[in-house]
């Protein structure tokens, strides 16, 4: 029946893509500033997205920054440069360093989300104590911001690709209910999290009028009509050197690491891990490089996710394994360099990338700070209305058979390694529950922008909020391209996370959640 989850992922590509076609930035008239945001119909770049007080309208063709993720030009802008891998390794080393803390201290909560707290109240503290001195840290942090979240997509693959070790959910109609919690669950809470905080800002007289320029008219000469030259098609994501060094990468890996299996050398695992890990980038890549029509209505993550497991299956084949054998190092749960798998380093830079998300919601302080009430409104109405929504909507329809089923199912609308804990606290699968995130994640990265659309939700802040509340981290990146909305959007995806795992750590919800799904199972 796990045949279900990737149902799921891929039906966004039955789906009609004029129907849910994301939607480009537009300029808004804020009331308070009188100052029109972007108006160029494009994607925007990713340093537009962290200016700590204005933003350019200026549009650089050569690094279009796509919800798919990377840049494209006639050079390898790929390659990291010094300041980018200066301020990743910033927040890497702080992921492990709170990571240690935490276990030391035995504090049961996600340093890649202390990290983004930390980091945030850090910048806003030190440019209230010296001003500039925030702004200063921001800018110096940007960089390696922009390449962790280029690459943040890719980081989600070994959620989805661990879904066929995950336990049974049931028979097919099992299956199909599970796939209707992901996606009426999904719209459930985007919507009405989205309304609400319309609504709020309505009554405070706070939603910016929308500005749409019209196109240009076409210029006459006595009887002939000269159409306006159409602009060049945008750039594709991520350069034709990358791709042509990931795939020599993973072909040349891919035949070591096989050959080294079948010999029984002793280095044949971390070679495998090389060859797997080179091999989910280069299928990223690749999925994120194919025609924009293909890839609003099947996320590179899917592509991605396929094209690893078929490195599975050949490795297997070619090196006499099982499959289920060789995609269990995939993701071994330990980083010790003789076990780790290319999943585990993966998820690893998870963390950090998750921290980062600091910066874009930094760049925004002022504007969330004057919408207080309504960022707060938003993080309940996800968090109670995801956990009790989901609760009763799994109890009349009886999803599953059993109630670790359906305990597993409750963080559907929480970040991953929130998703975990709260898990492990309510006594579900953690398999199942990281794969509905991830699914969720996919689902709402490809036809979330649409369905805002469709709901004539224009506001930027209720719409980042509403995205934030329900998509998870794919969902999160899939705002990028909204300047205004993106950091609302972060802020959102982590103060609904936390406030859920504050909700389920408190016995009487626990036990009200418990009571509500356990009804009528065995």
């Amino acid at each position: 029946m796990k045949i279900g989850y990737y149902f799921l992922a891929l039906l966004p590509a039955c789906i009609d893509a004029s129907t849910f076609t994301p939607r480009s930035s537009v300029g808004y008239l804020s009331p308070s500033t009188k100052h029109s945001t972007n108006k160029l119909d494009v994607d925007i770049t990713s340093s537009d997205l962290t200016t700590p007080s204005s933003f350019t309208d200026e549009y650089n063709s050569s690094k279009v920054l796509s919800y798919r993720g990377g840049e494209g030009s006639s050079t390898n802008v790929d390659i990291p440069k010094t300041n980018e891998l200066v301020g990743a390794a910033f927040f890497t080393v702080l992921q492990v360093l709170l990571t240690k803390v935490f276990r030391e201290n035995k504090i049961n909560f996600p340093a890649m989300l202390g990290c983004t707290i930390l980091v945030f109240t850090t910048l806003v503290l030190a440019e209230v104590v010296a001003p500039g001195l925030g702004d200063s840290w921001f800018e110096l942090l940007t960089p390696g911001s922009n390449l962790l979240t280029k690459w943040l997509p890719v980081m989600f693959v070994p959620g989805l690709a661990m879904l066929p070790l995950a336990p049974s959910i049931g028979s097919p109609i099992d299956v199909i209910k599970a796939l209707s919690v992901v996606v009426l669950g999904f719209g459930f809470t985007m919507s009405t999290t989205a309304f609400l905080v319309l609504g709020l800002r309505s009554a405070q007289g706070l939603v910016e009028e929308k500005v749409v320029e019209p196109p240009p008219a076409p210029q006459k000469w006595g009887k002939q009509v000269v159409a306006t030259e159409a602009p060049p098609p945008p750039s594709k994501p991520f350069t034709e050197e990358t791709y042509n060094f990931l795939l020599g990468g993973t072909v040349l890996t891919g035949a070591i690491s096989m050959a080294a299996t079948l010999k029984n050398n002793e280095y044949a695992t971390p070679i495998r891990t090389l060859f797997m890990f080179c091999g989910t980038v280069f299928t990223y890549v690749f999925g994120a490089r194919l025609p924009s029509g293909f890839t609003k209505v099947v996320h590179p993550l899917v592509t991605s996710t396929v094209g690893t497991l078929l490195l599975t299956r050949l490795d297997a084949l070619v090196t006499g394994s099982s499959f289920e054998d060789v995609l269990r190092t995939y993701k071994a749960g330990s980083l010790s360099p003789t076990k780790t798998g290319a999943g585990d380093l993966l998820l690893f830079l998870l963390g950090p990338a998750v921290g980062c998300l600091a910066i874009p919601m930094y760049s925004r302080k002022k504007i969330m700070a004057d919408n207080l009430l309504v960022v707060v409104a938003a993080m309940l109405c996800s968090a109670v209305g995801g956990l009790f929504g989901t609760a009763w909507y799994v109890r009349l329809l009886s999803v599953g058979s059993s109630a670790l089923v359906r305990l597993s199912l409750l963080p559907r609308n929480v970040t991953t390694a929130l998703a975990i804990v709260i898990t492990n606290v309510l006594g579900g699968d953690i398999a199942i529950a990281a794969s509905v995130v991830v699914l969720t994640g996919i689902f709402g990265a490809t036809v979330g922008r649409g369905v805002l659309d469709m709901l004539k939700i224009d506001d930027p802040v209720s719409r980042g909020l509403g995205m934030g509340a329900a998509g998870q981290g794919l969902g999160v990146a899939a705002m990028m391209p909204e300047k205004d909305a993106f950091p609302f959007a972060a802020i959102n995806m982590v103060l609904t996370a936390v406030c859920a795992t504050a909700l389920v750590s408190v016995p009487a919800v626990k036990d009200a959640l418990i009571s509500i799904v356990s009804a009528g199972t065995d």
